[in-house]
């Protein structure tokens, strides 16, 4: 009974031994009782957390009732908006939450930045959830609780584009729990609006650290709820953006096209270029590339119009490939110069490792080996920064050509055979730069079939055994290859 005699030896601080084993006698009753159809295990633990549950003040056991309500742990100043109202001033909660830490009903855990998280054992939050129930409070509680979290997810939708992005990514990933218990509770209300406007805020979060199939499951059920057009379009466009970083472009393509079609019936500017960049994707995906750049430039221009600087270097960045591919290297490297510059004003790290890498491959094709060398360890510095496996494999892919320039084939398999792990893993997004992978097999293959069979499979397997941290490492570094 680890947690019984935790809670038990918190309230030492409050009651002499004495008064401790009178209190405790009074609740052995509840320790043989309870539900019999429940092992004796839970039957104590209920009881444990019952006794100690009983010894708090009013306010101390309605802020724990209201608490319960968090998944994943929550800081002071959710804490603050969710569990003050009523009798609870926003100034008395840190003090009762910190009675509840002293207590062991809540515990406490210190970030790297510095900053408190709290969060609950299982069995005192189930206890605390069932209070909250029987209180009546359940539903405003959880109101504040999913408004908190909306909030937060409009505040990181602006962040996450500027030059804190690192900051709310980490934010988000740490309080995720909470955001799917927002979104959960959106959905059950019907209120498909505003989960829609939660979704399309969390997209870029989802995409670069590779929630797909979780962001995409929560605009399916979105969608499920036949919501309003305005709605309808956003989660269409958020769907479609997910589906096409997982490649998936029969899936993307007829849902980005009816979220264009709604937003050109609503008329919202951003929207429609928006959709018409991500139509672009798709097209270029489908290899049909000429017509897929000229709608991703048409679609930067009009997001410049619209203010949206973001989208616009990310787009004019994925449409100077294509000037790329067909030997066109000045055109390429004055969309992806301009797609630089564009992100680096505003911070953006997505935006630039996408730009960056882009530059990294026109030095590569114009012969300068060390330039594209430079260019593609800041793209992968980046990535790796903020956690997209996908670039980060990428990235990886361009440092293995560097190496084979450099008549170190063993190094390339490695780096390989890392980035070939990453991009199977089902968590790396699909960026534009790779649609068709025959032509990078094929290469490999021509690389492969000039090295020596065992040694090149034995590095080819080490690099997909890397841990991701250990591989963008040895990516930059001058490390050698050294079994």
């Amino acid at each position: 009974m680890p947690l019984a005699l935790e809670l038990a030896a918190a309230r030492a601080r409050t009651f002499s031994p004495t008064e401790l084993l009178a209190r405790l006698d009074r609740s052995l009753p509840l320790l043989t009782g309870g539900p019999r159809d429940l092992p004796e295990r839970q039957r104590t633990m209920r009881s444990a957390i019952g006794w100690s549950y009983q010894l708090l003040g009013e306010p101390q056991w309605r802020l724990l009732n209201r608490l319960s309500v968090f998944r994943g742990g929550w800081d002071l100043e959710a804490a603050e908006a969710v569990g003050a109202g009523g009798d609870i001033l926003d100034e008395e909660v840190l003090d009762l939450l910190t009675s509840l830490v002293e207590q062991s009903l809540i515990v406490t855990e210190t970030l790297d930045d510095g900053t408190t998280r709290y969060r609950m054992f299982m069995p005192v939050r189930e206890y605390a959830e069932e209070r909250l129930e029987q209180s009546g409070e359940v539903w405003e509680t959880r109101l504040r609780h999913a408004g908190y979290y909306l909030a937060l997810a409009e505040e990181a939708e602006s962040g996450l584009k500027g030059p804190r992005q690192l900051e709310w990514l980490d934010r988000l990933e740490a309080e995720h729990d909470n955001i799917r218990a927002a979104m959960s509770w959106w959905l059950e209300r019907g209120d498909t609006e505003t989960a829609s406007r939660l979704g399309y805020m969390l997209w870029l979060f989802w995409w670069m650290r590779g929630h797909f199939g979780e962001g995409r499951r929560w605009m399916e059920a979105i969608l499920a709820q036949d919501p309003p057009p305005s709605a309808r379009a956003w989660a269409l466009l958020t769907l479609g953006s997910l589906a096409y970083g997982q490649a998936d472009y029969e899936r993307a393509a007829p849902v980005i096209d009816e979220s264009l079609t709604l937003f050109r019936s609503i008329g919202h500017g951003l929207g429609i270029a928006l959709s018409t960049g991500v139509t672009g994707l798709v097209t270029v995906g489908r290899g049909q590339y000429e017509h897929g750049a000229d709608l991703m430039e048409e679609a930067a221009s009009s997001c410049l119009r619209e203010g949206d600087t973001f989208n616009a270097s990310i787009l004019l960045a994925y449409s100077g490939l294509i000037p790329l591919r067909r030997g066109d290297y000045d055109r390429a490297a004055r969309l992806n110069g301009k797609a630089l510059t564009l992100a680096r004003e505003t911070g953006d790290r997505i935006g630039t490792y996408t730009a960056l890498y882009n530059l990294a491959t026109v030095a590569q094709a114009r012969g300068d080996a060390a330039e594209a060398a430079r260019l593609f360890a800041e793209a992968l510095t980046l990535s790796f920064e903020v956690g997209d496996r996908g670039n980060s494999a990428y990235g990886l892919e361009g440092l293995a050509w560097v190496a084979v320039t450099r008549g170190n084939r063993k190094r390339a398999a490695r780096l390989w055979g890392a980035a070939e792990a990453l991009l199977g893993s089902g968590e790396a997004a699909v960026y534009a730069y790779t649609p068709d992978r025959t032509l990078q097999q094929s290469r490999i293959a021509d690389v492969r079939s000039r090295a020596d069979a065992a040694e090149w499979a034995r590095a080819w397997e080490r690099g997909g055994a890397m841990s991701l941290e250990r591989v963008v490492e040895y990516a930059l570094s001058d490390e050698d290859t050294a079994d």
